[in-house]
């Protein structure tokens, strides 16, 4: 791992159940979006390819704003994120890309206090796949995707890095998700940890080396 690490410059992050949990009652949500769209929703991402471009993107985003702003006062901080993200922001530079929308995350960054730490940050207000909006910071932050890591809980962060070139990570917070990465045949290919402490101990390593 420590040969893989050696041309890393720049991390980009998931927001949610990466660094934080946010309390959404997705269920709800998905059943008030079928009778708005007037069919069955189960996955948002889905929802909001099908709609960018759209007016219909728009009032789709702000009914779910409205229950991302609303959760805020149980939002969860995991692995001591803010430290994790402070330490690493000594040697590489970090960036954030989430499908909530740009004022859920700029309160959630602001609650926490680390919205100093990103340079380049990206919600579903600017694009609506984890693929489009790896590659918007990429071209905003003029990065190689030879020296990037997306960093995230799901097998969709990792194919949207590994197709946009960049490595990958993935914070197994499913075994799920761990389980559709072996099913793709991409364990290899992916740094599978349990917590953001361990990205940090890896990482630390190779940033003290020069990086």
């Amino acid at each position: 791992m420590e040969k893989t690490t050696l041309s890393i410059r720049n991390l980009i992050f998931d927001l949610d159940e990466t660094l934080i949990l946010l309390p959404v009652d997705w269920s709800l949500i998905y059943r008030e979006l079928g009778k708005l769209l007037g069919r069955e929703v189960s996955s948002f991402t889905v929802t909001l390819s099908m709609l960018w471009g759209s007016d219909l993107y728009w009032e789709v985003s702000r009914f779910v704003e409205k229950y991302e702003l609303e959760s805020l006062s149980g939002l969860i901080v995991l692995d001591d994120s803010p430290y994790i993200l402070r330490k690493l922001s000594e040697s590489y530079t970090l960036n954030l890309t989430s499908l909530q929308s740009r004022k859920a995350i700029e309160n959630v960054l602001s609650l926490i206090g680390i919205r100093d730490l990103f340079k380049v940050v990206v919600s579903r207000d600017e694009r609506p796949t984890r693929r489009d909006q790896i590659k918007l910071v990429l071209s905003t932050g003029g990065y190689e995707a030879s020296e990037t890591v997306m960093v995230g809980d799901r097998v969709n962060d990792v194919l949207s890095a590994l197709e946009n070139g960049c490595k990958a990570v993935l914070i197994v917070r499913r075994m799920s998700e761990l389980e559709n990465l072996r099913k793709l045949e991409l364990e290899s290919e992916v740094l599978t940890l349990n917590s953001l402490m361990e990205l940090y101990d890896i990482l630390d390593k190779s940033g003290k080396s020069g990086v």
